[in-house]
């Protein structure tokens, strides 16, 4: 009996390991799309802060989604879609299910090795996408 608690405590202790290592990814792609976006307008690399504001956005989701133990919540990140995501985790808390995620101005998914390359390529639509992250970044920590 005691060597099974033993191996939920390492079982749990390893899913907060995972936990916090995909809210780190968040927070390193969120500061970089945010740093981007506090550029002067002309010397904004769109890209970059479309990429990154989409990747802090998938994983703050994500983060959600293996913590709700969502189905599926063995895949990577890169398996799974904003969309899909966003929709499993608004059965779970209905601020997630309050962000209109129509705002985002792409195919709702993170740069999958697999996608074409699409991003932004107006400020306004690459701070909308920022913004959802934002939302999301609060609902975790909030």
């Amino acid at each position: 009996m005691e060597q099974a608690k033993g191996k939920e405590t390492n079982s749990s202790s390893g899913m907060q390991e995972e936990l916090q290592e995909i809210l780190n990814q968040a927070e390193v792609d969120y500061d970089r799309s945010q740093k981007e976006l506090y550029r002067p307008s002309t010397d904004v690399v769109l890209y970059s802060a479309c990429f990154f504001a989409r990747r802090a956005l998938h994983h703050y989701l994500f983060y959600y989604y293996k913590k709700f133990d969502g189905p599926g919540s063995d895949k990577s990140p890169h398996e799974m879609t904003i969309q899909e995501m966003a929709e499993f985790c608004a059965k779970h808390d209905k601020r997630i299910g309050e962000i209109d995620f129509e705002n985002m101005h792409c195919s709702r998914s993170d740069v999958l090795e697999e996608e074409e390359v699409f991003f932004c390529n107006d400020v306004d639509k690459v701070n909308s996408c920022g913004g959802l992250a934002e939302q999301m970044r609060d609902i975790v920590y909030g």
